[in-house]
């Protein structure tokens, strides 16, 4: 005995949809826990201060001025707003 069931069209596409978004979230981990030293040990600070100035190379960092600008920052954070205006790409061009 099988089971099956019957979906409409736009189901099946939401379906596959969902699948493909699925698979590319666990290949993003995968990659990323295959690139990463396990949390906190000595291999882990170096690969993460590497990375780092890789970042502050690329311009890839957030720039934060005063306590106004940390609260805000953090209040964005809490409440799921973006933080673009404090990245450094954006003010060195503003």
């Amino acid at each position: 005995m099988s089971n099956s069931i019957t979906l409409s069209q736009s189901a099946y596409k939401e379906l596959l949809s969902r699948i493909n978004h699925l698979e590319k979230m666990v290949a993003s981990l995968m990659k990323k826990f295959e690139q990463e030293p396990p949390y906190g040990t000595d291999a882990w600070w170096d690969w993460s201060i590497k990375k780092s100035e890789e970042d502050i190379k690329k311009g890839d960092y957030y720039e934060l001025r005063d306590k106004k600008e940390l609260d805000s920052f953090f209040k964005n954070i809490e409440h799921d707003r973006p933080n673009e205006q404090f990245r450094h790409k954006v003010r060195s061009q503003g």
